[in-house]
């Protein structure tokens, strides 16, 4: 007689994390530019490595980042993939979807799509990233921008076992919501993209905004943002926008504070002062507090203005890396002890403590 054996649920990252209290504001990883290239299923862990899945533009992409990397750079730029759908994907076509960070301040990436023959995914991915001047002979191809909002779900499973678990489960309910909202909203399944600990984990775009820990409470109302943002915030976990993940821990109190509006506030935030006793070059050394400043003005221009904050480390939570794996990491955890809104040409601010922030 045969038998199957039902994972664990307990053992899934994710659930260890939720059970650990982890909170998954500021791992938000940031990118100047980033594409979203349609990829057929399925995607084994070793497309990386091999040509077939990815084309090879992408491969030599990867290269590139991994010896960046090595060297202690950044490029700043960055290649997911999704899942063709038959309502959005076009037979013998591929979607390309460039996000590209704005100068100044800013509410959302700058989106341009294209839907390009197969074989000029590659070369069209190159050019977005690396050669611009090539740019116009792929014209033709581009989509007109019809203001669409995409999320997309993370379900790569062979990377982790958490974001297929528990991550294909909301896309589906997602994808079946998405078809009542009359074209305004695209679901999408994405390969990792990091932080399965958060599993599920979504991306929200051109926004670019990074959730986790979404079920199926909190899909629809994400989806349709009709909540107080407060239901969602412990899902948030930051904007690519900023680039420190100390700034992205005062952003969320300010989603919170002004609801979903605060989305169309472009805005930008800088680290003002940050302890000076953590040696840059230790990635495992966390700073125990940061000086931070976030500008921002209404979409109207009635309203500009900086908020002062300050930002403390409380402590690491310490749970599993992976599913299956006996390694666990100590995660850092930030809260914001200060703030303070100086409105433009005024002295005038306001405190909050920690406690009435929350």
């Amino acid at each position: 007689m045969t038998t199957t054996t039902t994972p664990d649920i307990s053992r899934f990252c994710s659930v260890c994390a939720q059970q650990a209290g982890l909170d998954p504001i500021g791992y938000a990883h940031s990118y100047k530019h980033m594409l979203a290239v349609e990829t057929p299923l399925p995607w084994p862990i070793e497309m990386y490595e091999q040509p077939g899945v990815l084309p090879q533009e992408l491969l030599d992409l990867r290269k590139r980042l991994i010896e960046a990397y090595e060297a202690g750079e950044s490029l700043g730029v960055y290649a997911f993939i999704l899942a063709p759908d038959k309502a959005y994907s076009a037979p013998g076509h591929r979607r390309v979807i460039s996000y590209k960070r704005p100068e100044g301040l800013f509410a959302r990436f700058l989106q341009e799509e294209y839907l390009v023959p197969e074989a000029e995914t590659g070369p069209l991915c190159w050019a977005l990233l690396f050669d611009q001047g090539s740019l116009p002979r792929f014209e033709v191809y581009r989509q007109p921008d019809n203001g669409v909002r995409d999320l997309m779900v993370c379900t790569h499973g062979a990377v982790d076992a958490a974001c297929a678990k528990f991550g294909f489960p909301i896309y589906r309910q997602l994808r079946a919501l998405a078809d009542t909202m009359d074209g305004r909203l695209r679901i999408w399944r994405i390969n990792h993209f990091g932080g399965h600990v958060f599993a599920p984990t979504l991306l929200d775009m051109p926004e670019f905004r990074y959730w986790g820990y979404i079920g199926k409470e909190e899909a629809p109302l994400l989806a349709m943002r009709e909540c107080d943002v407060a239901r969602l915030r412990g899902c948030y976990r930051g904007w690519a926008g900023l680039e420190d993940e100390l700034v992205q821990v005062v952003e969320r109190e300010l989603l919170v504070r002004y609801g979903w509006a605060w989305i169309n506030y472009p805005k930008r935030g800088r680290i003002v002062a940050k302890d000076p006793g953590v040696d840059p070059n230790d990635h495992d050394a966390h700073p125990t507090w940061a000086e931070v400043e976030l500008e921002y003005a209404a979409p109207d221009g009635s309203e500009r203005g900086i908020y002062a904050g300050r930002v403390e480390l409380q402590g690491h939570v310490t749970t599993i890396y992976s599913t299956g794996s006996p390694e666990t990491y100590p995660y850092p955890q930030y809260a914001v002890t200060r703030l303070e809104h100086v409105e433009a040409g005024s002295q005038e601010s306001e405190a909050t403590t920690q406690n009435a922030l929350r």
